[in-house]
């Protein structure tokens, strides 16, 4: 069954469609920017600006990231995924890469 799995993701996901499925997302985010505004831009932006320094600030101490440090990251993750994605919107998508 693992094979049958392995062989049907390897068909389906390919460079073109992780592509295809990132244009997919730039466009809805252009529409959101344009119904919503700036101000969800910059939301956006912070959550990214947020991920980022998390790990520059797991690494600048020491150049490592230890247990705490990664839990740290992960949460930070958790909460920026859970703010914009949801399993309809993952299901949609993977409905999208499956066509």
């Amino acid at each position: 069954m693992k094979t049958l799995v392995k062989w049907f993701v390897k068909m389906y996901l390919t460079k073109k469609a992780v592509k295809e499925a990132i244009h997919m997302l730039n466009a809805s985010f252009a529409a959101k920017v344009r119904a919503e505004g700036k101000e969800k831009v910059i939301a956006v932006a912070n959550d990214v600006s947020t991920l980022i320094s998390a790990r520059l600030e797991g690494f600048a101490d020491d150049g490592k990231i230890d247990d705490n440090e990664l839990a740290a990251i992960n949460a930070k993750d958790d909460a920026v995924l859970d703010k914009y994605l949801t399993d309809d919107g993952l299901e949609s998508l993977i409905d999208k890469l499956m066509k």
